[in-house]
């Protein structure tokens, strides 16, 4: 399950992780949806609780055993449910190994990658030493920084910030890109690259750096999809599209 940013953002990233995760699991199945989070964090419990149980249901219907998820937003709201397994795409990626080809593909270029963990997983040590395992393998030089793992911060959009009130989610992003002191940051979650982009930095998502091109130093990163609703929204339907292939 990519997720509701995800699937708004890179519809060819999502397929990419499909067909990899294909080459681990052949009998691999696919679900969209959506987990309700955004509904519980502006008060609408009721509401949340009656789209999480439908979002139960589907995964038990379909005979699932592990749900992969590669929004951390929704790793923790299903394990903060706690009604079916869940594990992190990013666990899982270093489980199962890189696909050969991108393995050192990145060890010519001259970026140093800041990392901009985010905070619904800040707790899970697991997934931060996962994803800084893929960028070791990449061949990514990867600063430290203070400010990361369980002592990340909000990108600015937790909360439904960047709708409720977009004015105080740009402020915040623009502090969060200068707590950074490289100039480009890498993300595992479309939300978050999006508000590091508004913010003024250079960010790109995880699965941008294993399936795209390798980044270097005079590179920037292209308008994010989630800035624009009506392209986020094409996005998802044609996400939705493969899945329905898939």
């Amino acid at each position: 399950m990519a997720g509701c940013a995800l699937s708004s953002s890179s519809p060819g990233k999502v397929k990419n992780s499909i067909d990899y995760l294909k080459t681990c699991y052949p009998n691999l199945a696919v679900i969209q949806g959506c987990c309700g989070k955004p509904t519980r964090m502006i008060g609408q419990e009721d509401l949340f609780q009656q789209r999480f149980s439908q979002l139960t249901k589907q995964v038990k219907q379909a005979g699932i055993d592990e749900l992969i998820v590669a929004c951390q937003g929704c790793i923790k709201t299903m394990t903060i449910q706690d009604q079916f397994p869940t594990v992190s795409l990013w666990v899982k990626m270093v489980e199962c190994g890189l696909p050969k080809e991108v393995i050192g593909k990145a060890a010519d270029s001259d970026v140093v990658f800041s990392v901009q963990d985010s905070c619904p997983t800040k707790e899970v040590t697991e997934i931060h030493q996962a994803v800084r395992s893929i960028l070791e393998q990449l061949g990514y030089q990867v600063a430290k920084n203070r400010l990361s793992g369980k002592n990340t911060l909000c990108c600015g959009m937790g909360g439904m910030c960047g709708v409720a009130n977009p004015t105080l989610a740009k402020e915040f992003s623009k502090k969060r890109v200068a707590d950074f002191g490289t100039s480009h940051i890498v993300t595992y979650c479309a939300s978050c690259t999006s508000a590091m982009i508004l913010g003024g930095g250079q960010a790109w998502h995880l699965l941008d750096l294993i399936f795209g091109p390798v980044v270097y130093e005079q590179d920037q990163s292209a308008p994010h999809p989630l800035a624009n609703p009506l392209k986020a929204w094409g996005n998802r339907y044609q996400s939705k599209k493969i899945v329905t292939r898939s």
